[in-house]
């Protein structure tokens, strides 16, 4: 797992024991970016929803398959904004959680911030720089 600030967390796929054991931790919420089906034997949604409310920690489903919508990255300020931390954020590779973590907190943090945020975790997104600086400006310019 990486980690963000926020005390947010970004991984690849959790299975139900990695889940359990994360709540036993002290995780409070998870966010789940996968889409189902998206891979073989991958847990569906409503699977891994049902294990987090065995376990008392809250859950959200929002699948990002293909690019980022502002559907998708106004759910995800939405439960950064909401759930309560420790939050894990999971994809298949964790690369889809932090793109979705830099667009929810970009106005916040600044484009910079979030950059620096997501190098120091070990992602390379210069790739989503410029539509990071284009989401600030429409946020600020409303």
């Amino acid at each position: 797992m990486k980690e963000l600030p926020g005390d947010v967390f970004v991984t690849g796929q959790l299975l139900p024991a990695q889940m359990q054991a994360l709540a036993e931790q002290g995780v409070m919420s998870f966010i789940n970016n996968r889409p189902d089906m998206e891979a073989p034997l991958q847990p569906l949604s409503d699977d891994i929803e049902k294990i987090t409310q065995d376990l008392g920690v809250d859950y959200l489903h929002i699948p990002m398959a293909g690019g980022l919508t502002p559907g998708l990255i106004e759910a995800a300020e939405t439960a950064f904004a909401n759930l309560p931390r420790p939050i894990v954020a999971f994809c298949a590779s964790g690369m889809r959680s932090t793109a979705l973590w830099a667009f929810a907190h970009a106005e916040k943090i600044g484009v910079d911030g979030v950059m620096t945020a997501v190098s120091a975790a070990g992602y390379n997104l210069e790739q989503i720089r410029a539509p990071l600086e284009a989401h600030v400006a429409s946020k600020t310019s409303t």
